[in-house]
């Protein structure tokens, strides 16, 4: 859950704009004519409350959130597609476009990512598995976009960079979102 938030929303609370994340995640990625895979920390009991048509299920490995995305990415390699993208729950500013935008840079780049406006990203996407993005990596801290773009650097590969989004990691961002979108 998103811990953040629950530090001054309270658990409830923090749990109802998770489900509320999901749904508009869910709306977002329905729409696509694409492989998704959504990844839980554990399948949830009812997993048609979420993701109803058109998704598949797996669960998360354990570790870091580097570990969990790694582990993933290399999943889905292993199943032989060649452009995989990967997003969180957590930025409701996603849209069609931008999924368009991230799958067409990987005709022509190596790598995608969406610069997140904390320092991390909403999107990766990359159209061959390399395991050393998601190492020394320091997870949930705004080094991250930084020190990604110095590894692909440092990794001779060619990037692209789609606009700078805002996730929900606090109650200034969730009241930002509602203040934007639900008025």
């Amino acid at each position: 859950m998103k811990t953040r938030l629950a530090k001054t929303l309270g658990d409830k609370t923090t749990l109802d704009i998770y489900k509320k994340l999901l749904h508009i995640t869910e709306d977002i990625t329905t729409k696509l004519n694409i492989s998704k895979t959504v990844y839980w920390d554990q399948i949830p009991i009812q997993t048609n409350s979420y993701f109803k048509n058109g998704y598949s299920f797996k669960v998360q490995t354990k570790g870091d959130l580097g570990k969990k995305m790694k582990d993933a990415f290399r999943e889905e390699f292993e199943e032989s597609f060649n452009q995989i993208l990967i997003i969180g729950t957590d930025c409701p500013y996603l849209t069609e476009g931008i999924f368009e935008d991230a799958y067409n840079a990987l005709e022509n780049y190596d790598i995608v990512i969406g610069p997140a406006k904390d320092g991390g990203y909403y999107l990766l996407g990359m159209k061959e598995f390399k395991a050393s993005l998601f190492e020394g990596i320091p997870w949930s801290t705004e080094l991250v976009f930084n020190l990604t773009i110095k590894k692909i650097k440092e990794l001779n590969l060619t990037v692209s960079i789609l606009p700078e989004l805002n996730d929900i990691d606090t109650e200034k961002d969730w009241l930002e979102w509602e203040e934007k979108f639900n008025q």
